[in-house]
Formats: C-alpha cells, sequence, structure tokens
C-alpha cells in the first residue's frame, strides 16, 4: 500500500480542526482558542462531534494527571501535533511541564506559527534560532538524506517557534528516529529536551499513516531513549470487520491510503506491537469503553448537547477507533488499567 501525499496528510488535520471547531461551538466542551484555527466551523453529524469530544478530553485528562503525578519538571512531545490547541489549555490551568514540544509537517507548522505570532498566543515571550534541523519534504526515510542546502534551512528556521519551554518544529515522521532523536536532544538541538526527564508522547491518528514497519522503528526507537516515558496514541482497530472495510474504502475514497492498517486489527494488536517494541506495559481501550469511563454527569451532559441520529451506527463507529496508553516506566501512570482516575474530572 503506497503512502498518502504530504498533502493528504495535511487535509486531515483541516478535516480535524474543523470537526473540533463545531463541537466547540455547539457547547461539547470550551476551548478558547480554537476559534483561532477555524472562524467558521463546518457543520459535522453528531456522532462526529462526540468523538471528537471524547478523544480531545481524554488526551488532556491523561496529560493532565500525567504532568500533576510526576511535576512539572516532565517533558511533552505532540507527534503530528496539526492544530493542536493543548498546549495553550494547559497554559491556561498553570500545568505546564518543562517542555512541552509539537512537531508535525513542514507546512502545518509554518501556518501555525505564523498564526501563533500574529495572535500573540504565547504572549511576549523569547524566541531561540531553531537548529539542527533535518531535511524536510514529502519524501520517504532514508538513512543517508542529501544535505540541506542553507537557503532551505534559513526557511526552515523562520517556520520554526522555539522558546524556553514551547517549541513547535518541522520534522517528517518518516524519517529514521535516530534523526528525530538528535533533533530534539542532541548536544546542537535548540529544544532541548533531556531524555532522563518523564516524556509523554501524544500521537492522535499519526501512525496509521506510516507503514508499519515504519512507525515500529519510531515507537522502538523513542521507548530506548526515553527509559522514562509513556505514549499515549489514537488510532483506528478492528479494521477487519465489515465496518472496518467500509471504513477503510471511505478513506480510499478520498485519496487517503492507510499504509499503517496492519497493526489496527484489534486491540490486542495494538498492544503487542508497542510490547514487541520495548514498552513494558500498554493498554488499548475502544472510544466506546473510554465513553463509559467518563463520569456520568457528563455523559448526560453531553448527550443533552445532541441527540444521536443513530446511536448503533455512533456505536460501530467509537467501536473502531481506540486510545492506547504505554509505558517503558512501570512507576508512570500506577493506575493503569482502568482509566478512571484520569477522566474522573471530565466535565
Amino acid at each position: 500500500m503506497s503512502c498518502p501525499s504530504d498533502r493528504v496528510i495535511q487535509s486531515t488535520n483541516d478535516d480535524a480542526t474543523y470537526s473540533k471547531a463545531h463541537a466547540v461551538k455547539r457547547g461539547y466542551w470550551k476551548d478558547p482558542y480554537m476559534h483561532h484555527f477555524c472562524p467558521v466551523a463546518t457543520s459535522k453529524p453528531p456522532e462526529i462531534s462526540r468523538g471528537y469530544f471524547i478523544r480531545t478530553q481524554a488526551f488532556k485528562a491523561i496529560a493532565t494527571l500525567f504532568i500533576k503525578t510526576v511535576g512539572c519538571e516532565c517533558q511533552v512531545v505532540n507527534l503530528g501535533a496539526g492544530s493542536d490547541t493543548l498546549y495553550f489549555q494547559l497554559q491556561d490551568a498553570d500545568i505546564i511541564p518543562r517542555k512541552f514540544v509539537e512537531v508535525d509537517l513542514l507546512h502545518n507548522v509554518q501556518r501555525k506559527v505564523q498564526l501563533i505570532r500574529s495572535k500573540k498566543l504565547l504572549g511576549e515571550v523569547e524566541e531561540h534560532a531553531a537548529t539542527n534541523l533535518p531535511p524536510q519534504g514529502d519524501s520517504q526515510s532514508k538513512m543517508n538524506p542529501p544535505a540541506v542546502p542553507d537557503a532551505v534551512l534559513e526557511t526552515q528556521n523562520r517556520h520554526s517557534l522555539v522558546t524556553n519551554i514551547y517549541s513547535l518544529v518541522p520534522f517528517d515522521l518518516r524519517r529514521p528516529v535516530d534523526q528525530l532523536i538528535s533533533y530534539l536532544c542532541g548536544p546542537n538541538s535548540s529544544i532541548g529536551l533531556d531524555s532522563s526527564l518523564p516524556t509523554l508522547f501524544l500521537a492522535e491518528c499519526v501512525l496509521v499513516y506510516m507503514p508499519s514497519e515504519e512507525s515500529f522503528q519510531l515507537i522502538k526507537g523513542l521507548a530506548a531513549h526515553f527509559p522514562h516515558s509513556a505514549f499515549l496514541h489514537y488510532e483506528q482497530v478492528n479494521m477487519a470487520d465489515q465496518f472496518g472495510k467500509i471504513m477503510v474504502e471511505n478513506f480510499r475514497a478520498r485519496d487517503c491510503d492507510l499504509p499503517g492498517l496492519s497493526a489496527c486489527q484489534s486491540l490486542k494488536q495494538q498492544e503487542t506491537r508497542f510490547l514487541d517494541a520495548g514498552w513494558k506495559k500498554a493498554k488499548a481501550w475502544t472510544i466506546n469503553e473510554v465513553y463509559k469511563a467518563f463520569p456520568k454527569a457528563t455523559r448526560l451532559r453531553v448527550e443533552r448537547v445532541e441527540i444521536l441520529d443513530d446511536v448503533e451506527v455512533a456505536q460501530q463507529l467509537f467501536e473502531h477507533y481506540c486510545i492506547l496508553l504505554a509505558v517503558t516506566d512501570d512507576s508512570l501512570c500506577s493506575w493503569l488499567p482502568s482509566l478512571e482516575e484520569p477522566l474522573s474530572l471530565i466535565t
């Protein structure tokens, strides 16, 4: 199966942003930053809005508990961050890790950097020059990528944003994981991650756009280099059944192949690939299971926002997406395998 182009991957971020903006406008959750990224929301079916509510609030709750539990001497790395606003929400709540890094393809980073600067979403902060930038572009992983011309490096620098805490930088995750690690915490890196600190990696529908072997090498390399880390991951699951096959055809109709689908056949398979990659624990839940772990009052509130047109179809859809949490350190996320503790404060 061929890899989708950068253009197609970037369009999935746009679609997610429209969906989140619509859900926020309808009142599923509050996000004072979303309107900056999508001033005009596109209407979406209720099951789509509810699905985005579940995944965004679960990610926020788990990230919040992770930071609070280990203390702010930790790091968060959002892989394929797109237009995500989690950092700004954590900043408002004064729950700020030592480092928060967002990584995405160059075009998505350029747009977000321009918006953050124009809207002053970080306030008045000192920026630093981005250094040790790897090659970018619509390409497959290369062990020996060509040298990067100075003009290209200058352009990438101009479209990166690096501060003492928050960094937004371009990187093609299809490239070798050693390049990513060098970029984030190498001796010449301006980002300055510390691989010895507790680190939370986030990835929402990212690995599925990579061939399974490349995504496996990514999570394997991160597990080996960050011994005190957790990986929170959202992706398709149960894709071998009839409903899953229909979903795949819908993606293909949008010119969007999913080269990582071979790892999305079951919850067990999702867990096994992380365990095989060196993560000590891995637990996956369908979105139906995640939603059931939300406080009852929260579920009642959300179900009053919009009535689902077809409850059965929504439940089928939610059975084909999952959240997974893996850890390299048994002391991290000690509440596993239950989700009740991190999700208990969702309103």
